[in-house]
């Protein structure tokens, strides 16, 4: 099923509502950029995931479409090579183990997965985590030892295959200056 979402239609409504719900629960300005990043990347996820209900898709398929054009086109290739031709070789995403649906519907569902990223001549651990889980690892944090450092951090709408996979496809168009 394509979802396709003409951006400054459809989000501006969902976007208002959303945003009318949420103001109560964002900190005050004063708060630190971290916890300001935590709400509005909280605050955006809400927005694709009530798109989404509207349209009756899925966030990915929400996130999917605003990279496409009028006509289904995609505005970008997720194919990490084309953006740089000096990247033949393909980027490569290194699950644990093997992930059957259970696994992935269990990892979805807890926020947080580690994979290894491997590109030509490098590696790298990344930690994707979904905003929730991401704002609950740094509540436990700041509760002991009182901050938050982790390496090599993503976070996506979901924690799903096709959420990971999209963004490591846009980190290597930036050849991944975001994580090393």
């Amino acid at each position: 099923m394509t979802v396709g979402v003409p951006l400054s239609r459809a989000w501006l409504p969902i976007l208002q509502t959303t945003m009318q719900r949420s103001t109560t629960s964002l900190r005050p300005p004063s708060s630190n950029a971290l916890a300001a990043a935590l709400d509005l990347t909280a605050l955006a996820a809400d927005v694709v995931i009530e798109l989404a209900a509207s349209k009756g898709g899925r966030p990915e398929q929400i996130l999917r479409s605003l990279g496409q054009g009028k006509t289904g086109e995609s505005l970008y290739s997720s194919d990490p090579a084309s953006h740089n031709p000096a990247q033949s070789e393909a980027v490569q995403v290194v699950y644990p183990d093997s992930l059957d649906e259970h696994d992935w519907a269990m990892t979805e569902a807890k926020g947080w997965i580690e994979v290894v990223v491997r590109w030509p001549g490098r590696e790298k651990a990344i930690t994707f985590y979904d905003p929730t889980r991401l704002a609950q690892e740094v509540q436990s944090a700041m509760t002991m030892p009182g901050y938050f450092a982790e390496r090599a951090v993503a976070v996506v709408p979901t924690v799903t295959r096709e959420a990971i996979e999209a963004a490591v496809a846009l980190m290597a168009q930036r050849d991944f200056a975001d994580v090393v």
